[in-house]
């Protein structure tokens, strides 16, 4: 039998065997391919994040949308992930340079209604410029590129809107995956995010309220 001594110190030598695993895996390189090379993480800044109120203002952490056919659905955020998009920069194949960027998950539990609210930030993909913002809203997916908002010379920009009396400025529109084909209309700016939704498919539109 063992004494209470030896067991203390299996305990303590199984804890540090996890330990030390958990720090390897925190320190790993993202691609153990690249040798000594360097890996440059690159953050979401909060210029970037003040594209819209979704990670700024904690008015934002609880959405809701009512409709034109009587219903409201709410959601409430839940958490907030953090991963990463790497890729070669520069260097030989033994001495291989890395940059990092950042991307970031919002997760939305619904509360009210039926339905489903997500957002997306990425520092930077290959095929669309520095950052882009994806929502995504019940069966709907909208991709705002950072390039396209306050620009007044953007062909969906428009200057004002007034939905249910409440005037929106600097707004501009998207079409659902990027198709203009009447499946859903989605309608943005910097201070609301999404705050108008002609859902075609279902002849049916969305107000965002506080």
């Amino acid at each position: 039998m063992k004494t209470n001594f030896q067991t203390q110190k299996m305990k303590l030598f199984l804890f540090l065997i996890l330990l030390v695993t958990l720090l390897q895996s925190c320190t790993k390189d993202p691609d153990s391919s690249m040798g000594n090379g360097k890996t440059t993480y690159h953050y979401l800044t909060e210029a970037a994040l003040n594209q819209t109120p979704y990670f700024t203002n904690p008015a934002f952490d609880t959405i809701s949308f009512a409709s034109d056919k009587g219903d409201t659905v709410s959601f409430v955020k839940i958490k907030t992930d953090s991963n990463w998009f790497c890729e070669k920069s520069s260097g030989s194949p033994d001495n291989q340079n890395m940059d990092c960027y950042q991307k970031l998950h919002i997760t939305y539990n619904t509360i009210k209604g039926t339905g489903s609210f997500d957002v997306k930030y990425s520092y930077k993909t290959l095929d669309y410029g520095l950052f882009r913002i994806e929502i995504l809203f019940n069966n709907f997916y909208f991709i705002i590129c950072e390039c396209i908002i306050d620009d007044k010379s953007y062909k969906n920009y428009k200057e004002k809107m007034i939905i249910n009396s409440k005037t929106y400025n600097n707004t501009f529109f998207e079409y659902h995956n990027l198709v203009e084909n009447n499946v859903a209309t989605g309608y943005f700016n910097k201070d609301f995010g999404l705050f108008h939704l002609v859902d075609s498919l279902n002849n049916k539109n969305l107000y965002l309220i506080k």
